[in-house]
């Protein structure tokens, strides 16, 4: 029976593998790059670098680091994944800041036990990378709720005269995660506003929960927790990134029944409470979609993130530029970052870190000047002198 089903499988094999090869030529002249790579935090130490493909095939990224030359895949459990349009590889942060890499893909048009037919592989250009340098002024561009109008949102961010040192996303870029393509709307905008030369920052909103690919993304990002949640150092700025999760109960109707963020925010929460921010850190910034936190599924963040000393919490989900979202509801100070405005207008933010304060400003579509706010730490209390 061993022998009949072992020759059995080689026939389909090999039938399989011809109809393949006679595709081959076709397919592979179709292969191609659709979205170039964004380099995302994915959690402390490390960096995901995320584009796309037209077909299924390999990606990988090469670069030289002291002296070295490095071929890093887009791999699970030993095996170099194939199967995808999507591609995501892990690479240290000290082997890609200020260095120069380039990403490929190999295009697959049949996998099976012992034989693979493969086509063209297609390379971007090379990419110079800017991680921090120890500039004096840091911009951190933030762009959340952008709802699939990102055309808008490139019209307030022409407004900036400085370029961004990194890009936030944070959260709702597109209205529903249901399959790949909308993924892949996610990589576009990232590459747009950071043409894949700074590290993106990217949170998840509640409407990219919706749809059965919202649990496929946060594999894709490889991050040290698993979840869509982790911890990123950029100089001197600690971010700790959070996933809100939905800004529904489970049990609403919304949802069909087919979601549990309860058990999800819970462990998340867990995680929070065993994190110790650098000390040496002079910025402790929290980056989350969805700014009510006193209750994220009966959870209160606001304890857990004041014990670690956040400084500013940058939200959006409300659509509107607020610099003391709620005051007296935190210890530090909340900000909502704008983003599609109700009148389908949008609003970007800038953030320029430099000399123990947080400078803001806001931009819209229309170019208008929409407010600006400066953050103030570790000030030291005013002494009263006698008499």
């Amino acid at each position: 029976m061993y022998v009949v089903n072992m020759v059995f499988n080689v026939i389909v094999s090999a039938i399989i593998v011809i109809q393949s090869a006679l595709g081959l030529p076709l397919n592979t002249l179709l292969f191609r790059i659709d979205n170039e790579a964004s380099v995302f935090e994915s959690g402390d130490d490390m960096y995901t670098v995320i584009w796309s493909t037209s077909l299924p095939g390999t990606g990988y990224v090469t670069y030289t680091y002291d002296g070295e030359d490095y071929t890093l895949f887009d791999e699970e459990n030993a095996a170099i994944r194939s199967e995808d349009t999507i591609h995501s590889v892990r690479i240290p942060k000290a082997h890609l800041d200020n260095n120069t890499y380039t990403y490929h893909s190999q295009y697959v048009g049949t996998r099976r036990a012992y034989v693979a037919v493969k086509g063209r592989t297609v390379s971007s250009k090379a990419v110079d990378f800017k991680g921090y340098s120890g500039q004096e002024k840091i911009n951190a561009l933030v762009i959340s709720d952008i709802h699939e109008n990102p055309d808008n949102a490139a019209k307030a961010v022409s407004c900036f005269d400085v370029e961004p040192d990194l890009i936030i996303m944070n959260g709702d870029e597109v209205s529903f995660m249901t399959a790949a393509y909308k993924f892949k709307q996610v990589l576009n905008y990232a590459h747009r506003f950071s043409n894949g030369t700074v590290p993106v920052i990217y949170t998840r909103g509640n409407h990219e929960n919706r749809g059965e690919y919202g649990s496929e993304s946060v594999r894709i990002f490889k991050t040290t927790t698993g979840g869509h949640y982790f911890t990123c150092r950029y100089g001197p700025i600690q971010f700790v990134c959070l996933d809100s999760g939905e800004d529904k109960s489970d049990s609403d109707w919304t949802y069909s029944g087919l979601v549990d963020y309860t058990t999800y925010v819970a462990e998340e929460t867990e995680w929070m409470k065993s994190l110790t921010l650098d000390e040496d850190a002079q910025y402790k910034i929290c980056v989350v979609h969805i700014p009510n936190i006193k209750n994220r599924y009966v959870n209160n963040w606001v304890d857990i993130l004041s014990d670690m000393g956040i400084d500013l919490l940058v939200g959006g989900h409300k659509h509107r530029l607020n610099f003391d979202f709620r005051p007296g509801e935190a210890p530090f100070k909340i900000m909502l970052d704008g983003g599609k405005t109700n009148s389908d207008g949008y609003i970007a933010t800038m953030m320029t870190f430099a000399d123990g304060q947080i400078y803001v400003a806001g931009y819209d579509n229309e170019k208008n000047f929409r407010g600006e706010y400066t953050y103030t730490f570790n000030e030291e209390e005013p002494v009263e002198e006698d008499g």
